[in-house]
């Protein structure tokens, strides 16, 4: 009887996937109009840097070669003076000097959040009110800054995030991360916004206004929480500013990312997911129906219904992972690496459970524990450890 009953949630799960694929059609269908060049306000870009990401040099560029209409100046921001990515950041900026380009060494003990502290020091100082904030490992493509900044504009929005889409895939690694990215993540903020009227905000790119974030309490209030943009989003749409998702994709590069690296980062943000919205951690395990079918499979004894139930709910979510590479990033995946997809939600459904009962994380070289809405504190141990100091903390 277990076996069945697991296999009908696979086929749930599968029915679950698909509303947020259709969510993700419906939403990507929107397209913001250019406005005018003369109403095209000026722009801050902030660029944290932390170490040689892969194509820094092309990622950085892209910012420099946008079409854009109005003012741009670039911040760089860095916690280490002799940071490798300072280098490649000067170089790229040197072809082109008809832009503004500055360059602030960050406090790295500003927080507990690295890219909360080094984007703090980009911040101020920023000229300009209207600003965008993008990861380095973030490409854009020539019309990116023209489009969301109009959509902002147009929909009079305080704060804006993309979906963000992985590109670049060389390895099997970065296929699963790509596609976890692109078939994933992506139609999950497309799910939350048409389904649920959620907004789900990605740090990977947001735009904002700083006069804004300034009201609700600028960057302060999120220095030691891991979610911080989620946190933001949440807190300017309780102050009844327009928060909005945009239709325009901010392309992560991912070219040679190991399997290893895959299953830690996306053990920290199903742990992110844990103690911020616990339902939707629950649903990410019931968007899986290759992992599920996989269980229903291995309790069956590998009886040949279930195994031919397996093998149709693999060609089927490969299917729909196809169609939705095409439709966020606009660009198939070779079949080689989109073989790696089954493999891919295997991995998640091992890394749940994990994610279920772990608060501890590893982020930049650091061992951190996660509290009650992301807050960050240092990482004082296993359990055993900590109740074992306590116990002796009160003996002694």
């Amino acid at each position: 009887m277990l076996p069945w009953i697991v296999l009908g949630c696979a086929v749930f799960a599968y029915g679950f996937f698909g509303l947020g694929a259709i969510a993700t059609l419906r939403h990507t269908k929107r397209r913001a109009r250019s406005i005018e060049a003369e109403r095209l306000p000026a722009v801050s870009l902030l660029k944290p840097l932390k170490g040689v990401e892969e194509s820094l040099e092309e990622n950085l560029e892209s910012f420099f070669t946008q079409d854009y209409g109005g003012p741009i100046e670039i911040v760089f921001a860095t916690a280490e003076p002799d940071d490798y990515a300072l280098p490649v950041a000067r170089r790229v900026a040197a072809r082109y000097p008809e832009i503004d380009v500055r360059f602030v060494l960050s406090d790295p003990d500003y927080g507990l959040n690295p890219k909360v502290a080094n984007l703090a020091g980009a911040l101020r100082a920023a000229k300009h009110d209207l600003v965008l904030q993008s990861d380095a490992n973030v490409r854009a493509r020539p019309d990116y800054l023209r489009r969301v900044v109009s959509e902002l504009v147009e929909e009079d929005g305080a704060l804006l995030s993309s979906m963000v889409v992985g590109v670049g895939e060389r390895s099997p690694g970065a296929a699963m991360e790509n596609l976890q990215l692109s078939a994933m993540i992506a139609p999950s903020t497309c799910f939350a916004l048409h389904y649920f009227g959620v907004t789900c905000v990605i740090g990977k790119s947001m735009l904002f206004k700083r006069s804004v974030l300034a009201e609700l309490g600028g960057l302060e209030r999120v220095k030691d929480v891991l979610a911080e943009d989620y946190l933001l989003g949440r807190a300017f749409e309780k102050a009844g500013r327009r928060v909005i998702l945009s239709t325009t994709v901010a392309e992560n590069v991912n070219h040679e990312v190991s399997i290893d690296r895959f299953m830690s980062r996306h053990a920290r943000w199903l742990k992110m997911r844990a103690v911020i919205h616990p339902p939707a951690f629950v649903a990410d395990l019931f968007a899986n129906p290759v992992g599920l079918g996989v269980i229903a499979t291995v309790l069956s004894g590998f009886d040949v219904r279930f195994v031919a139930a397996l093998l149709a709910l693999v060609i089927a979510k490969a299917s729909t992972d196809a169609m939705l590479l095409r439709r966020t990033r606009g660009e198939a995946m070779p079949w080689k690496l989109l073989a790696c997809a089954p493999l891919k939600d295997v991995l998640l459904l091992a890394i749940w459970p994990y994610a279920a009962i772990s608060r501890s994380i590893e982020w930049r070289g650091t061992r951190l524990r996660l509290g009650w809405q992301t807050r960050l504190r240092p990482d004082d141990g296993a359990l055993a450890v900590r109740v074992a100091r306590r116990l002796i903390g009160r003996v002694g």
